[in-house]
């Protein structure tokens, strides 16, 4: 099946993303033009009197939030302000910000904006607009598919996608410039689609060569991501890494999977199609057990372990892992979209190349 452009636009009305752009924080610093608070629950506006243009929101014991020394017994906030953007420990966020208790004696921040966007500010968070445009067109949808996709399977949750690498980085208007505007522009409402539905439409930075089925790395049935020979990221300076560790602190970096003791071995048990790592063994001064390779990568940081096509040497009790790619490795390719862009490809081709039997096109709302 080909990827085609329906002729059917999306319905003029505004398409909003709910974005969590800060959590795990006990204090949030705003500042902007004449800030004003309002109830999230009944919108009433709070501290009629006062406008400022700086303030610092604090959550306390009990699930409220302290402003001006005032505890609100309010179930969270909306800012407002009348011009321009919002800062939010000093990055700009526009549109409506919400603040609501979180469930870890935290405030969570949650920025709602027009989802194109959010698009904009996005690219020079995930790669660099002064790439080739088409290989901006090709992240462009594949984002805004991404944010489709999370927003139908949250509608119940307080926000849509997180603003970390956990589903897709953002960070406000700061890296806005005309290209990504362009790109976004150029794109307005596709989607890619299977069946009609838009798709877990999941990238990453360099596949290491070949990308990985996407059942291993997430529960569910996605036949659109299947194992792709890339010969396009060969450039990325993620291809190739090595990291380094010892026994005594692998074992401190696992404990979160109840290794506490120094680690004596590793084995890797079993591998993908794609060569990334399903399953290894840890033996440890207590015990040994089998972790997988995701889960072992997440515990030892996704900065030191760059993807799990790795392979293990150990000498003198420090394990040195030398590896392929940056990311899961599921879906596109961001710098093999580069390579194939580079090369002449436009961006419909670049999606279908790892996005299997998909169309692109909008859908009426």
């Amino acid at each position: 099946m080909g990827i085609l452009i329906f002729p059917v636009r999306l319905a003029e009305a505004r398409e909003d993303i709910r974005v969590l752009v800060l959590k795990d924080v006990s204090a949030v610093k705003l500042s902007g033009e004449r800030l004003v608070l309002h109830d999230l629950k009944t919108g009433q506006t709070l501290f009629k009197d006062r406008k400022s243009s700086s303030l610092t929101v604090e959550r306390e014991i009990h699930p409220r939030l302290r402003v001006r020394g005032h505890s609100l017994s309010v179930p969270g906030l909306v800012v407002d302000s009348s011009a321009g953007p919002v800062s939010i420990n000093g990055r700009q966020y526009r549109e409506q910000i919400k603040m609501i208790p979180g469930p870890n004696q935290d405030v969570w921040v949650i920025n709602v904006l027009p989802l194109e966007e959010y698009l904009v500010g996005l690219i020079n968070y995930e790669i660099s607009s002064q790439w080739s445009i088409e290989a901006l067109k090709a992240q462009v949808v594949a984002a805004r598919t991404y944010a489709f996709y999370q927003r139908s399977n949250r509608s119940g949750e307080l926000y849509d996608v997180d603003s970390g690498v956990s589903d897709q980085v953002y960070g406000g208007v700061g890296k806005e410039d005309s290209r990504s505007r362009k790109a976004v522009q150029a794109t307005r409402g596709e989607l890619i689609l299977y069946q009609g539905s838009p798709i877990f439409a999941v990238y990453s930075s360099s596949c290491g060569g070949k990308t990985e089925e996407g059942e291993n790395m997430w529960a569910g049935n996605f036949p659109y991501l299947r194992s792709t020979e890339c010969n396009y990221c060969l450039d990325s300076p993620y291809f190739l890494w090595n990291y380094s560790i010892d026994g005594e602190h692998l074992g401190v970096a696992l404990e979160g999977a109840s290794f506490n003791s120094r680690v004596l071995g590793l084995e890797i048990g079993q591998r993908s199609q794609s060569r990334r790592v399903l399953k290894l063994t840890v033996q440890t001064e207590r015990n040994q057990r089998q972790i997988s390779g995701k889960d072992f990568r997440r515990l030892v940081g996704y900065d030191q372990l760059r993807s799990t096509n790795f392979v293990i040497s150990q000498k003198d009790g420090v394990y040195h892992f030398s590896g392929l790619g940056w990311g899961h490795g599921v879906g596109l390719c961001q710098w093999g979209a580069k390579g194939m862009a580079d090369a002449g490809a436009e961006y419909h081709t670049i999606l279908k190349y790892y996005y299997q039997d998909v169309e692109v096109g909008r859908i009426s709302r």
